[in-house]
């Protein structure tokens, strides 16, 4: 019994040796890990430096109340709650109710890292004092049991180094004071109640120059997008109808504010000032890119709908998650710039389909923002430590945010500037259109003023050579001025119709042979009724009926000379409805020639002109309307023969009126008719306007105006040929007519003359 009972614990001692062996290698394992016992107090054991450095969010304990003791690394602390203070404060309610306590970390380092210098960085939403073995290191905040006294800070991961001592456990203690002001914030805006580094100097060292690179990032699309929000402020001022650059100046100015905001937000340690600018910034990233859309409906002259609205309600909607929602964290901001990204894009495809100009490259700018934002979120839901990769030296998640916000940015941007030059070039093509009008006015005035000019001097010759009556003959040259310029202006309206001479002639007929009758019916009264009343009424009767006569009988002149023109002014808006017939030209020339001069010699009996004509006597036949070519000839010839009595009068030495008609067949299968004369000549401002209706040079009562206009439209519209003249003013005046041979070469249109 002895025996077996002495021998019975071998078999269980050999039993427990496994266990123990198992036991102390699970020990080496833990203590490799990172965890280790140490009498009965749990310390973290850091035995190497991983990359990213270490975030010691194990092995904490927390104590509410508060006691400076507690810094102290010999205080017993295994009763105290453990806790993991990186979690946001909404997760840690023994902080929200303690309002100030004490976390303790109890840890250990390999002598690798013992020899290295370590970095303590913290993060956090709170007031805190940092202690190592008893030691203040920092105090970030003020820390106060009071929570109206409490005054978070944020320390930007500020580096602090650990004067590590020489034995082998190490206690960072640190006093913290829940900051509530923000507490309806989500998570979001309040990620962490207290997070804490660790990280050797390099590994810092490559920290700052990343957050640099972000920094630098933002700031340069703060400055670029600033500078375009001047620049467009500049071009709406410019130009207040363009609209465009109001909505996009507002645009630009929101997303710069944005940027500005997220540039400097890690330098602001004051957590209200701070969580208000993180706010401000999300804000304004959403309102710019709504205003956005704003501006792309004024760019392409779309109507804003129900869309733009439901846009705005959106964001107001994704603000609202972003800062009361739970979990959300910035899902509803990105979300929400992919909506209005895809509204754009669907802006800019449909004014590409309806061909608008530039919408393609604003279409590209949208697209590239839309594919770049997707790929970030994908990416930092997928994968988000591929967004730390550098490319070229520049951090992923920067080239991909600063590429989206900057591409559509310069789209618009290259299209407001080339509307912009454009409207500059129109501008510039205006401005040289009214300089060419305003020197065509100042030429046509100079004109005018020559005209004037000239005139003035022939009424100066006229005044030296005639005797008093002249001074009416004057007036009459200054009314005729007048209706120069009177019908100058009624050419510019458009000529004329027949049935206007038609309704006068009727009451200018009345008024002719009622002026008559009146002439007759006064004779009858002064040779009948009035011999019988006594003399001295006679007398007095008989000068009103003398006085009567005189002005019937000047209104009977007045009104042959109104039907003579109503005459003209039939003849010149009458159809041509001769029939064309084969016509000696030459007979026809020679025929108006003698015609004309002696019916001028008949007025004029003092008057002599020497008479020359070279006609073609192979001219053949023409096919032509006599009646109305010789109604041309007629009007030349007298202008011709009028031109030279004028130089006449003039009494120049020596000087021989001649006038000159001349025919010949040309190669082309056209005749010319020739009519020359040595007389006044024409003037060159005057030249131009000789074929207009009504427009002569003639004093009142010696010609209309309609001669040569008439002339001018049978030869052109009538016959198909050209009236041309040339001149030199003091010498010689030459008009010469152009037809065509046969019918064949006229080509078909109607007549139809009009004033």
């Amino acid at each position: 019994m002895l025996a077996t009972a002495s021998e019975a614990p071998l078999p269980i001692m050999h039993c427990y040796l496994p266990i123990r062996v198992l036991m102390l290698l699970a020990l080496v394992f833990a203590i490799r890990a990172g965890v280790a016992q140490s009498g009965s107090d749990t310390a973290v054991y850091f035995d190497k430096m991983p990359p990213g450095g270490i975030v010691l969010d194990k092995g904490w304990k927390f104590q509410p109340g508060d006691d400076e003791q507690w810094a102290q690394p010999d205080i017993d602390d295994q009763r105290w709650q453990p806790i993991n203070p990186t979690l946001p404060p909404r997760q840690l309610p023994q902080v929200q109710q303690a309002g100030i306590g004490w976390l303790r970390l109890r840890f250990r380092v390999s002598p690798e890292l013992q020899r290295k210098a370590l970095i303590l960085s913290i993060a956090q939403y709170t007031a805190s004092e940092v202690y190592l073995n008893g030691q203040l290191l920092r105090q970030y905040g003020v820390v106060s049991s009071i929570p109206v006294l409490v005054q978070a800070y944020w320390p930007n991961r500020e580096p602090i180094e650990l004067p590590l001592s020489e034995e082998g456990e190490q206690v960072l203690a640190i006093r913290v004071a829940h900051w509530g002001a923000f507490s309806v914030f989500n998570d979001f805006f309040v990620p962490t109640f207290f997070q804490a580094h660790l990280a050797g100097l390099q590994q810092i060292e490559e920290n700052f120059q990343m957050e640099s690179k972000y920094k630098v990032a933002d700031m340069l699309l703060f400055g670029a997008l600033l500078l375009l929000s001047t620049l467009h402020v500049a071009f709406y001022l410019y130009n207040p109808n363009q609209r465009a650059n109001f909505y996009f100046a507002l645009y630009t100015m929101a997303e710069a504010s944005a940027f500005f905001c997220t540039g400097f937000l890690d330098d602001i340690g004051a957590h209200g000032l701070r969580l208000g600018m993180d706010i401000v910034s999300y804000a304004s990233l959403q309102i710019g890119s709504v205003l956005a859309v704003r501006a792309l409906y004024s760019f392409f002259y779309l109507r804003v709908g129900r869309i733009y609205y439901a846009l705005w309600i959106a964001n107001i909607f994704s603000l609202l998650l972003l800062m009361f929602g739970q979990g959300f964290h910035w899902y509803p901001t990105v979300g929400f710039m992919l909506l209005v990204t895809a509204e754009q894009l669907r802006i800019t495809v449909g004014a590409l389909r309806q061909a608008k100009r530039a919408a393609g490259i604003i279409a590209l700018g949208f697209g590239i923002a839309f594919v770049l934002l997707l790929a970030f979120a994908l990416l930092s839901v997928v994968q988000p430590e591929i967004l730390r990769q550098e490319v070229l030296g520049i951090p992923l998640h920067t080239m991909l945010t600063f590429s989206a916000f900057l591409c559509p940015v310069l789209a618009i941007s290259l299209f407001l500037a080339c509307r912009f030059a454009l409207d500059s070039r129109l501008l510039m093509i205006k401005l040289a259109q009214v300089r060419r009008l305003s020197a065509q006015a100042t030429v046509q005035q100079e004109e005018k003023q020559q005209l004037l000019a000239q005139q003035n001097e022939l009424l100066e010759q006229q005044v030296q050579q005639r005797t008093a009556a002249l001074q009416q003959t004057l007036s009459n040259l200054q009314a005729m001025q007048q209706q120069l310029i009177q019908s100058e202006k009624m050419a510019s309206l458009g000529e004329l119709t027949a049935g206007i001479a038609h309704e006068i002639q009727n009451p200018l007929n009345f008024v002719n042979n009622f002026a008559e009758v009146g002439v007759d019916l006064l004779a009858e009264l002064k040779a009948g009724p009035l011999l019988s009343l006594p003399d001295k009424e006679r007398k007095s009767a008989a000068e009103l009926v003398d006085d009567l006569s005189q002005n019937l009988e000047k209104i009977t002149y007045h009104g042959k000379r109104a039907d003579s023109i109503v005459k003209g002014m039939l003849e010149h808006s009458r159809a041509s409805r001769g029939e064309r017939q084969p016509t000696d030209l030459n007979a026809l020339a020679d025929e108006y020639l003698r015609l004309a001069y002696h019916g001028l010699r008949a007025k004029h009996k003092d008057f002599n002109a020497t008479l020359t004509t070279d006609l073609d006597k192979n001219l053949g036949l023409v096919e032509l309307v006599p009646q109305e070519i010789g109604r041309v000839l007629l009007n030349l010839i007298n202008n011709a023969f009028y031109a030279v009595q004028q130089r006449q009068r003039l009494g120049q030495a020596g000087y021989r009126p001649e006038v000159c008609v001349a025919t010949k067949r040309l190669k082309n299968e056209q005749v010319v008719i020739w009519v020359k004369d040595n007389g006044m000549g024409i003037p060159e401002v005057i030249r131009q306007k000789i074929f207009h209706p009504f427009f002569t040079t003639k004093p009142p009562g010696e010609g209309t105006g309609l001669g040569l206009s008439l002339s001018y439209d049978i030869v052109t519209k009538g016959h198909g040929g050209t009236l041309t003249v040339t001149t030199k003013p003091g010498e010689y005046t030459e008009f010469a007519v152009s037809l065509p041979v046969s019918q064949e070469h006229v080509q078909t249109q109607t007549l139809s003359y009009s004033i």
